[in-house]
């Protein structure tokens, strides 16, 4: 299994992405793959 998650905060190193961090962590010592991408900084229109 594989995990995407998706850090929509301006700053890329911010809160976000250190409780994704802790998180991506515990999940590979489950045996779960993620991938984290930084979208905060991105023009996204909807």
């Amino acid at each position: 299994m594989k995990v995407l998650m998706v850090n929509g905060s301006p700053k890329a190193n911010a809160c976000i992405a250190t409780a994704l961090k802790i998180a991506s962590e515990v999940l590979k010592e489950e045996g779960i793959e993620t991938e984290t991408i930084h979208i905060g900084n991105k023009d996204i229109r909807g």
